[in-house]
């Protein structure tokens, strides 16, 4: 009987904390992602990239303060240091996701303040392409070809997020939030396509370079619009 009125006392307990409410926050914002990783190749330049675009994110605050978090951003990024198009500045497409666990605290009514740990991965693409060039290569001498070059970048990490929220209204409100990443590595694919006519048919000769990439960092911070329920 003992035994039966403990458990009966910690499943109440139990429930007890489970049946708190939560607080729900979504919203989409402006953000500025910049990052600088390492190429793992003997002559190989680090590479910096500075984007712009829009991001996602949800956050969830229990009444105890316990916070989850995840976002989702997709960006124009440029680049100096990748040499895929024929301009000194390169321009292709980024995106990151992350999800984490943290903390949250309210200073006031209005205000919110979370800090979380986050992991995730960045996703980098750069490309271009051009139609019948020349394309002279081993056994292929003078042949027209449409060509075709892309690069991947692909990176995980580890960090940590500050968002902070300001409710203007019961449901709405701004709020800014900054990431900071340590990029525990990845990997790049650089692939060459030519693709001509062989007399019969479309033949299409591919070349992939591939390569390791070493762990930097990326600073991103965000400002945008919130909603809560």
């Amino acid at each position: 009987m003992k035994r039966f009125f403990i458990f009966t006392a910690i499943s109440l307990i139990s429930l007890n904390v489970f049946a708190k409410t939560w607080e729900n926050n979504a919203g989409v914002a402006f953000t500025v992602p910049f990052s600088k990783i390492g190429v793992d190749e003997k002559g190989a330049d680090d590479i910096t990239q500075r984007a712009f675009g829009a991001s996602g994110f949800y956050l969830g605050v229990h009444e105890s303060g316990f916070t989850v978090k995840t976002d989702l951003t997709a960006a124009v990024t440029t680049s100096k240091d990748v040499n895929i198009q024929d301009h000194k500045t390169n321009a292709g497409f980024l995106t990151n996701t992350s999800v984490g666990l943290g903390y949250s605290f309210r200073p006031n009514d209005k205000w919110l303040v979370s800090v979380t740990g986050m992991f995730g991965m960045d996703a980098s693409f750069f490309g271009d392409r051009e139609d019948d060039v020349v394309y002279d290569y081993d056994d292929v001498r003078g042949k027209r070809a449409d060509y075709e070059r892309t690069l991947g970048l692909i990176t995980v990490n580890v960090g940590a997020d500050i968002f902070a929220r300001y409710k203007l209204g019961e449901h709405f409100g701004f709020f800014t939030n900054l990431s900071a990443r340590y990029l525990l590595g990845g990997w790049s694919e650089d692939e060459t396509r030519y693709t001509y006519n062989s007399g019969r048919r479309d033949r299409t000769d591919k070349k992939t370079d591939k390569s390791d990439l070493l762990g930097y960092f990326r600073i991103q911070p965000t400002i945008g619009v919130c909603w809560t329920f």
